[in-house]
């Protein structure tokens, strides 16, 4: 079958692209994305993994499927299984599309045991991957399978993936940094609540300290809290006479030191 595609699939396409880009969370943006998958890419089984380098090798985990996920056999293949010449493909510094058949001919790929012990015994064959790999750093992991009754997957199908890569690629990222900034702050917030509980500090105190080391000014803080500057202040020189500090400065490296 020929890559090219008709115009009605590259607006689909773009439309995809588009639903992909407004999704808020990163189980959306999976869900988004295997729902849309199926009218470009006929497939019986999807799934997504998020992606990590660990002591030399890529970890997968958090999967997200077209089918419910009851129990880890569902994804033991992918997070535990031996996949043969996975590597090259899945340690590469940017991302890569491939199928299964491409890596091993498909009568040597009946004879492994995760085709024996998992995919066979699911009815699956035939399947289409893509890594996706930002700046050399793994993300996630899409992959769709077949039955063995059904054709496999066509330089159609990989011509689609490959012209979502860099749309993808920009969108996990762009997920993943934001949750990590997310749980920096969760980490930054509660090692100052931990703190303010050792000097004693009042629940405003604390709440005082936290805007303080986000380099919250004082009309910040008295608007956020609905407090007057002198109600601050007092606050402030009960804070200062608590934690032995004389200024903002000093109390913001007693918070926020490691």
């Amino acid at each position: 079958m020929s890559s090219t595609l008709f115009d009605y699939e590259w607006q689909f396409l773009l439309q995809m692209v588009t639903r992909v880009t407004y999704c808020d969370t990163y189980l959306e943006t999976c869900n988004t994305i295997l729902q849309q998958m199926k009218t470009l890419i006929p497939f019986q089984t999807g799934i997504i993994f998020r992606a990590a380098r660990e002591d030399g090798r890529v970890t997968l985990d958090n999967p997200v499927s077209t089918e419910a996920i009851d129990d880890a056999s569902d994804h033991t293949f992918f997070m535990k299984g031996n996949y043969p010449h996975w590597n090259e493909f899945v340690m590469s510094p940017y991302s890569t599309v491939f199928r299964q058949s491409d890596i091993i001919p498909p009568a040597k790929w009946e004879r492994t045991r995760v085709y024996r012990e998992v995919w066979q015994p699911k009815n699956m064959y035939w399947g289409l991957f893509i890594s996706i790999v930002y700046k050399d750093c793994p993300l996630t992991i899409l992959g769709l399978q077949r039955e063995k009754s059904e054709d496999d997957f066509s330089a159609r199908d990989i011509y689609i993936m490959n012209a979502l890569k860099v749309p993808l690629e920009r969108k996990f990222f762009s997920l993943l940094e934001s949750e990590k900034e997310s749980d920096g702050t969760a980490v930054h917030i509660d090692r100052i609540v931990k703190t303010a509980a050792a000097y004693n500090l009042t629940k405003r105190e604390t709440e005082i300290v936290v805007l303080t080391c986000d380099g919250k000014s004082s009309e910040d803080m008295c608007q956020e809290l609905f407090i007057t500057p002198a109600t601050l202040s007092k606050h402030l020189t009960n804070i200062y006479g608590k934690t032995k500090v004389r200024n903002r400065m000093q109390l913001y490296g007693l918070f926020t030191k490691s």
